[in-house]
């Protein structure tokens, strides 16, 4: 099934802003990244903070874990065939700090991912510290260009699963 225009812009700004930064980063240069006529940017997000709220929404909702995915699973999909979209998470997470719209954005997307584990049984605080560790153990591996057969979450979960009686 082809992609929308709409979904093929969200998928070439994130590729494009994991590859480049915010620095090299434009709205022209997704419409080139995504073979679409300039103009449909703005035609479907009205101007460039609407097309990157869409960009975390849509980052987001990939980033949740997939039916039957384990934890290294995931995080292998987060640091090998997704990792220029981790590293936009990063790039967009460093701009939230100046932008509250997007800090809530991705407050919420971190809060949707909780609640998966909530839903698993584990307690909120463990939910959100295990959030956080995972997300710091992400970004640790794209720092280190480390391979993501190499990263385990495992030791990270295991401090968080209740201990056997």
């Amino acid at each position: 099934m082809e992609k929308s225009t709409r979904e093929a812009l969200l998928d070439a700004g994130l590729e494009l802003l994991g590859r480049v930064g915010f620095r090299g980063w434009s709205m022209r240069g997704v419409e080139d990244e995504a073979g679409v006529p300039h103009g449909s940017a703005r035609h479907y997000f009205a101007n460039q903070q609407g097309l990157v709220l869409e960009m975390v929404r849509h980052l987001l909702d990939g980033d949740l874990p997939r039916p039957g995915e384990t934890p290294r699973q995931q995080i292998a999909r987060w640091l090998g065939p997704e990792s220029t979209r981790t590293q936009a998470r990063y790039e967009l997470i460093i701009a939230s700090f100046h932008d509250a719209a997007l800090a809530a954005e991705l407050v919420l997307g971190r809060d949707r991912f909780v609640a998966v584990l909530i839903e698993l049984g584990m307690p909120s605080v463990d939910a959100t510290e295990l959030v956080a560790a995972l997300d710091g153990l992400a970004l640790d591996a794209l720092l280190r260009r480390r391979v993501p057969e190499t990263v385990d979450p495992e030791r990270i979960i295991d401090r968080f699963r209740p201990p056997m009686r």
